[in-house]
């Protein structure tokens, strides 16, 4: 098993990574070292062994998405999961945030700042290939009198977790959980995370990690430090809200799963913006709603011209307000 000084590995996040690094490439120039948009997951773990494109947005976008990133919602939100887990464990000294590359970083950061004491390392996992079992021998090594705890943005439809729980008995924590799979949420409702906007480009410096072999860290490839929105990081960290918090409900489902092909919940659709090759984005309301709740879906939408459709009422048996489509190769 390879080994590593976590020391000498921390991003900006001021993270421990959990990461194989290789050498610096220009993710808009050196396109030959990512896949294709319109590649998508089918069970072939190969998928996993090269790492997704990276969007080039422009400085109007990045701009606005650092305007979006006070937002009160997932402040509570935020609040709401940090108390959940201080039930649990109300020793910050006692924890270890496994935050999830790339949507966990964030949340770990501000979990970080809310339970005193606490750290967070970042690591890999892949739906179908697993968690990074290096990375997490690294952390039980280094740090053998704390609880890990697996942190990601939001759940999706439980993929992230049933591979956790495949894993090991670790529980996962998450900022929004709309089909109750976490162990901990901050809510239960699909409301959209202006992190879900992030790039590795724009706020890591590194790719999206991929699959080398089971005797090494996964490996990720480092990007020029030009490309880093260095304010974007800043911003988010100062917009951490502040204890003490009274929790809100959890309303929602214990656990709840429904068959689609449809990419379903705000942010994983914008994640599909990001990464991926979206055909038609669905919300479940009107449009004046979705241009004050996800405006920067919408912006997002625009930059990619990608189809919108409002009013599908239909999304309610998922329990999500957006859904999309995916042109994927081969089909």
């Amino acid at each position: 098993m390879e080994n590593i000084n976590l020391e000498k590995h921390k991003n900006i996040w001021n993270q421990y990574l959990c990461i194989n690094f290789l050498k610096e490439i220009d993710p808009f120039k050196d396109i030959q070292y990512f896949r294709p948009l319109n590649m998508a997951y089918t069970g072939d773990n190969t998928f996993w062994t090269i790492p997704s494109p990276e969007p080039d947005l422009d400085s109007g976008f990045w701009d606005f998405l650092k305007s979006n990133l006070y937002d009160e919602k997932i402040r509570r939100t935020a609040l709401n999961l940090a108390a959940r887990i201080s039930d649990w464990e109300s020793d910050g000294t006692k924890l270890i945030f496994a935050a999830v590359l790339r949507a966990g970083v964030p949340v770990a950061d501000w979990l970080c700042r809310l339970i005193p004491g606490s750290k967070a390392a970042s690591l890999s996992l892949f739906v179908g290939l697993g968690i990074d079992k290096v990375a997490v021998s690294t952390l039980k090594e280094k740090f053998p009198d704390r609880k890990i705890v697996f942190v990601d943005g939001w759940t999706g439809r439980g993929g992230v977790a049933k591979t956790i729980k495949k894993f090991g008995n670790y529980p996962l924590a998450v900022l929004i959980d709309p089909w109750g799979w976490a162990d901990f949420a901050g809510a239960k409702e699909d409301i959209f995370c202006p992190t879900a906007c992030f790039t590795g480009a724009s706020t890591l410096g590194f790719s999206r990690t991929f699959f080398i072999d089971d005797s090494k860290l996964f490996a990720a490839y480092r990007f020029p430090a030009k490309y880093c929105r260095y304010d974007l990081v800043e911003t988010w960290q100062k917009a951490c809200p502040e204890f003490p918090v009274k929790r809100e409900k959890n309303h929602g489902p214990v656990r709840f799963f429904r068959e689609t092909k449809l990419r379903i919940h705000s942010n994983e659709v914008c994640r599909a913006l990001i990464n991926a090759d979206p055909l038609t984005i669905f919300f479940l309301d009107g449009k004046e709603y979705v241009k004050e709740h996800f405006s920067l879906l919408l912006a997002l939408a625009k930059t990619r011209k990608i189809k919108i459709k409002y009013n599908a009422g239909f999304l309610s048996d998922y329990l999500t307000k957006v859904a999309c489509t995916l042109n994927i190769a081969g089909k």
